[in-house]
């Protein structure tokens, strides 16, 4: 077997579990808030605590594996993760839980900070756009295992053993990295000797726990307070310390400069909408299926079984062609076709087509599977490969600040769209509301999915402008 295939190996199990375990948390949630006899909004905090643990530590992981070497962080990142998981299966309260999720999330961090840069290093030019769309390949495989396993493993042995089994693979992958990973094959760390910008590192995690803590607002701070401006004029400044120090810095945990290519910065900001855009469907969908639509539980997993699977094929097969026929093309189509899937939520109507439906998921997870890979590597595309690791977690917090802002400005419009018609409750709370009160919020998410197609329409302009303004 080829080199570049035991290296992809390593990394797509890694990553295959760590997407299956974050998928899976979703459908234990509610049994662990029985268990440990804390509300939802609590529980929530399993969530939250570890994309903020993610998030916050990226671009310093990124960093740290472009001077020390891809190999030691993969090992580490993977070592933390199975040590997490480990923490979370022999919890005895909710803090335990959350510890682990904290120890378990800079794992998932790591190695999400180096899965792009080792697939870039062992697979050749040609087949750059081919190796990165197997691995949004291994993403939706393990985006359709996690559900299906974490409630098959929670009805008959307990939320805990989705922990466990999650160990098992991961302890075997550290094994075959230790043996597969070579730093020379996969990007040795650098020659020179660097050091590491900590307080670079602690202005970026400040100020990105800050903006994610605000965006998603969950402790539900009334968006006219002052407490809640306050921390975004802290935030902000942060982000100012955070330039400044960069500038200033001979070692820079993040050269500026970068921002110099318009196909750099423009495919950046491509995706942040990009992913803004399509945020909202693994939030809101679920409730649009679930209460407007009225369909079961069961209904609805297939509806985001279908999502998965339509990413995993699409990312297969045109990480591939983008390398023969260009990532522009694939990028547009694959943002189009997102875009047009937003409109055909808004035309459904309240009582359409089960078919209808389920093909628009499935559409969907196509549109993702064609735009992401292309797109990563035209953020790639013009970057010394000293910085490689750097943008793979850059590119990773993206798609994390995108999502959470999709998610959190579709919620707040549909809210607001409730409470001026005097429906001051939560989305949820609807699950049995009368015919005009689902007529209402079937609007409201109508105008919810207009935005998200805005987002993408924006996506598609930056995409286009980023290569106008290159030539």
């Amino acid at each position: 077997m080829q080199y570049k295939w035991k290296a992809f190996i390593v990394v797509s199990l890694s990553l295959f579990v760590m997407v299956m375990d974050a998928s899976a948390l979703n459908v234990i949630l509610p049994k662990i808030a029985e268990d440990f006899a804390v509300s939802l909004g609590v529980v929530s905090w399993v969530t939250i605590i570890g994309g903020l643990a993610v998030s916050s530590t990226l671009l310093p992981l990124g960093k740290l594996a472009d001077i020390t070497g891809r190999r030691k962080i993969q090992l580490l990142g993977m070592s933390l993760f199975a040590l997490g998981a480990i923490i979370c299966f022999f919890s005895s309260n909710i803090s335990l839980l959350l510890s682990g999720r904290i120890v378990g999330s800079i794992g998932a961090s790591m190695l999400q900070a180096v899965t792009m840069a080792i697939v870039l290093a062992v697979f050749p030019d040609n087949e750059k756009g081919r190796g990165l769309g197997m691995i949004t390949f291994a993403v939706g495989v393990g985006g359709i295992a996690g559900p299906l396993v974490g409630s098959q493993v929670t009805e008959f042995f307990g939320w805990r053993y989705i922990f466990l089994i999650m160990f098992f693979p991961t302890a075997i992958g550290f094994i075959l990295a230790n043996y597969i990973l070579k730093d020379e094959l996969i990007g040795s760390s650098s020659k020179e000797r660097i050091k590491f910008d900590f307080k670079g590192a602690i202005y970026s995690a400040l100020f990105i726990i800050l903006i994610i803590l605000n965006i998603s607002n969950p402790f539900s701070i009334s968006y006219s307070s002052f407490f809640y401006w306050l921390i975004w004029i802290v935030s902000i400044s942060l982000i100012y310390l955070f330039i400044r120090s960069q500038t200033k810095s001979k070692n820079p945990m993040f050269d500026l400069r970068l921002f110099s290519s318009w196909r750099f910065s423009f495919a950046i900001l491509a995706r942040l909408f990009g992913f803004t855009s399509n945020g909202p469907f693994w939030f809101i969908i679920p409730f649009y299926s679930t209460i407007v639509l009225k369909y079961s539980v069961g209904m609805t997993g297939i509806l985001i079984f279908l999502n998965a699977l339509g990413m995993s094929l699409a990312g297969s097969i045109g990480g591939r062609l983008s390398d023969k026929f260009g990532t522009l093309k694939f990028i547009l189509s694959g943002l189009s076709l997102l875009t047009t899937t937003w409109i055909l939520f808004v035309i459904a109507g309240n009582d359409p087509p089960l078919i209808y439906i389920l093909s628009i998921s499935f559409i969907n997870g196509i549109s993702n599977g064609l735009w992401m890979a292309p797109n990563t590597s035209e953020t790639l595309e013009k970057i010394s490969p000293s910085h490689h690791g750097l943008i793979s977690a850059f590119n990773a917090l993206i798609r994390n600040i995108g999502s959470v802002f999709g998610i959190s400005i579709s919620t707040i419009l549909i809210t607001s769209i409730l409470i001026s018609y005097g429906l001051n409750v939560q989305i949820g709370e609807l699950i049995n509301g009368s015919d005009s009160e689902l007529k209402i919020l079937s609007e409201a998410m109508n105008y919810s999915f207009i935005l998200s197609a805005s987002f993408g329409v924006i996506a598609i302009i930056l995409s286009i402008v980023g290569r106008l303004k290159e030539k």
